[in-house]
């Protein structure tokens, strides 16, 4: 009677008193029954920044769980002595967000591969400790 149950995205019971609930924003990622969707993946700074742009664009135009308007966009987020990162920036249902986001990471990688857009090595230390581990 003093206290409202939540269940979160991730499963998680919340029991929170109701003065909580009427002193603090409470976030509601359904409501408005669209979400925008971000995905941002680094390249390496050698390559094409335009292409890597239109072939995110493309991978979101081909997926049928994107809306066309707005459009989506793809921009340059950081520059880095060796990478690039370039955002995919797309909005889509509520109820299709995490499918959407999680198809379209993988496609835009693939097309990445395809296009024969590399994503940075690491730095040789890294390599030496994965190299390290697996032994």
């Amino acid at each position: 009677m003093f206290a409202t149950k939540l269940r979160t995205t991730d499963g998680v019971y919340v029991l929170a008193p109701n003065s909580t609930l009427w002193n603090q924003p409470v976030r509601n990622f359904t409501r408005n029954g669209v979400r925008r969707g971000d995905i941002t993946l680094s390249i390496g700074s050698w390559n094409d920044i335009d292409l890597a742009q239109k072939t995110m664009l493309g991978v979101a135009g081909s997926e049928r769980r994107v809306k066309r308007e707005p459009a989506p966009i793809a921009f340059v987020a950081t520059v880095g002595d060796a990478s690039v990162a370039i955002t995919l920036r797309y909005w889509t249902t509520a109820a299709d967000f995490f499918a959407t986001q999680i198809d379209l990471t993988k496609r835009v990688k693939q097309a990445f591969d395809a296009e024969a857009i590399s994503v940075p090595a690491p730095p040789p230390e890294a390599r030496q400790e994965t190299a390290a581990t697996r032994q």
